[in-house]
């Protein structure tokens, strides 16, 4: 569950590419439309609540097997009661990656939507700009992860804003992941983290192992970044 990012940068672009990179079968349901190039995002647009109903029925009456679900962008506090009420039913890893701003620092995703969220959620995956504002803390990453994983999720605060260390509290202890650091800026590597890290524990793989391995795919991603518009690199 992402929105459409018309570059092919972010969003269900990223999310798909990289399912399909990792073997899966990606099938999407989409919560906004954006107008936006490889640098910019000049406006969000979200879903109707009704329409990302009949998205997720319409697969659904059809799709019996979901081994994983990765949300991204949510726009709406409603859109988020729609998910919420929808996710309840699957025993399926659930991923959430919380977009609050876009790359250029644009606020495009609804901070209490996410808030609802974590609860219902298996991982959450924020940056560290992200975290700090959906804990309500401005302290080390460690105790913003253990202040997150109070709403009963697993957290990992990805690296880029840490020097490429991505801090992770399994709801028993802190630990960090790291891979070799890029300092490229690429548009789209949280799409790519998150849904590799939703595939991956949707192959039966333990959350260290997914963790690691969905690190070395966004490493992979960013090496092999294309050089198209304005961004430096948009991932592959």
């Amino acid at each position: 569950m992402s929105a459409l990012d018309p570059s092919g940068c972010a969003g269900l672009h990223a999310d798909i590419k990289t399912a399909r990179r990792i073997g899966f079968y990606p099938i999407s349901i989409l919560t906004a439309l954006t107008s936006q190039n490889t640098y910019n995002v000049k406006s969000v647009h979200k879903v109707p609540s009704r329409i990302l109903k009949e998205q997720i029925k319409s697969l659904l009456d059809d799709v019996k097997r979901i081994d994983a679900i990765k949300i991204g962008l949510i726009p709406s506090y409603s859109l988020a009661i729609a998910i919420r009420k929808l996710i309840k039913k699957f025993t399926s890893p659930i991923v959430l990656d919380p977009v609050i701003y876009s790359s250029s620092g644009r606020k495009i995703g609804d901070v209490k939507s996410y808030i609802h969220l974590l609860p219902h959620v298996d991982v959450a995956t924020p940056n560290l700009t992200e975290a700090k504002i959906l804990s309500g803390l401005d302290s080390e990453p460690s105790n913003i992860a253990k202040k997150l994983g109070e709403f009963g999720c697993k957290v990992v605060i990805t690296g880029g804003e840490l020097g490429g260390k991505d801090i992770v509290f399994d709801l028993e202890k802190i630990y960090t992941v790291e891979a070799e650091f890029s300092q490229a800026t690429v548009h789209g590597t949280g799409c790519v983290y998150s849904t590799s890290l939703a595939c991956y524990l949707g192959e039966g793989r333990s959350f260290e192992d997914s963790v690691r391995l969905a690190r070395l795919v966004t490493l992979e991603s960013i090496k092999k970044a294309a050089k198209i518009g304005k961004c430096p690199c948009t991932n592959p």
